[in-house]
């Protein structure tokens, strides 16, 4: 069993959740459902992933061109993902053909500030998937801000022994409202205690601590930010433990989108086959992958900052998401939209930030597609 916690302090009010989250990772079992079916449908069934250009886009804003790509063009290559502001920091993000009632959905902010995105809902209209976006500034007031956004909707099993993907949307009592597993093998989610929940992906793992995770919060009325506290392989299982906090960095009960994939992208699709992710803790480990074969880095780049590069990887229209690791209530966003030099992705920064909005050191998930 490999298992590994993080965070650079503790502050007194999360002394709770580190027990209990201790406890948890000690005491870690698998009990996996089934065993794994021959393949049958694709992997995923919808999904896309776009970029929000501008934080104060005109009324049915074409998202960023270079940035988006979806399942939806291989029938339909003239349509593209848009968006209408329909608030303060809240905007409805339309992916095209995507219509699905069983998604997950990740948001990352995009800004040199402190802020952050959350998913508010996500709902089919018609044909089309919504996903409505909602960004606060530090003290949990709504504001305007760049992101990038996912989302993805699947069915059907992986061949035994293959690669993995898995999600789950969970209420904020940990009742999943949404789940896959690539293993046909399900998935369970527990509340362990305010704003701090365990998901187990039973089949899907390996012993090792391989593959990437992200967790993006969703609430329809309140602020707030979700982040991977810990995990562990066990048995089989991808265990991950999510805490969630409110504006003021205290542990708070929310709705939340966890995926975990591992030699696929984040949205679960293959093609595309240039894709990259890392978890900052083990560079160089099994949680450190680029499918070309690249050596991915990370440097400090400052306070809080990091450049990450992934060579061999950058082609066409490409999208990046990150997840804060650790205990804390910090949180990490990108600091500019990421770009290509020759094949080699530049994420230039990864930029973290305490609950107050001062930038801080943090670990963090970082994964990466290109749409080919």
């Amino acid at each position: 069993m490999a298992v590994l916690t993080g965070s650079h302090y503790r502050p007194g009010y999360l002394r709770r959740g580190i027990a209990l989250l201790a406890t948890a990772l000690l005491t870690a079992t698998a009990a996996v459902a089934g065993t794994a079916a021959p393949a049958q449908a694709a992997v995923p069934d919808r999904w896309g992933f776009a970029y929000l250009q501008t934080p104060t886009p005109a009324p049915g804003t074409i998202l960023d061109t270079t940035r988006q790509w979806g399942g939806w063009k291989a029938t339909a290559p003239a349509l593209w993902a848009s968006v209408d502001q329909i608030g303060l920091g809240r905007y409805r993000v339309r992916f095209p053909l995507t219509a699905s009632a069983n998604g997950v959905a990740h948001v990352t902010a995009v800004d040199n500030d402190p802020r952050w995105c959350q998913a508010f809902q996500n709902y089919p209209s018609g044909t089309d998937q919504i996903v409505v976006v909602q960004c606060y500034r530090p003290g949990g007031a709504p504001d305007n801000s760049r992101f990038v956004v996912d989302y993805t909707a699947a069915s059907g099993v992986l061949p035994p022994g293959s690669d993995a993907f898995g999600y789950v949307k969970a209420d904020p009592g940990g009742a999943p409202m949404s789940s896959y597993n690539s293993a046909g093998a399900g998935n369970l989610v527990t509340q362990i205690g305010t704003g701090f929940y365990e998901v187990r992906l039973n089949g899907l793992g390996t012993g090792l601590l391989d593959g990437n995770l992200q967790a993006t919060a969703e609430h329809p009325n309140s602020p707030r930010r979700c982040k991977i506290a810990g995990w562990t392989s066990s048995g089989g299982a991808i265990v991950a433990y999510v805490f969630c906090f409110d504006a003021g960095g205290s542990m708070a009960d929310s709705w939340f989108n966890l995926t975990y994939h591992r030699q696929r992208p984040v949205f679960g699709a293959v093609p595309p086959t240039r894709f990259a992710y890392l978890w900052s803790p083990a560079l160089g480990g099994p949680s450190d992958f680029n499918s070309a074969g690249g050596v991915n880095t990370i440097m400090v780049s400052g306070v809080g900052q990091s450049l990450v590069t992934l060579p061999a990887v950058g082609f066409q229209r490409t999208t990046v998401q990150v997840t804060a690791f650790g205990a804390t209530p910090d949180y990490c966003n990108l600091q500019a939209p990421w770009g290509l030099s020759g094949n080699t992705v530049l994420v230039r920064n990864v930029i973290c930030f305490n609950a107050a909005g001062t930038q801080t050191p943090n670990n963090f998930f970082l994964t990466y597609s290109s749409s080919v």
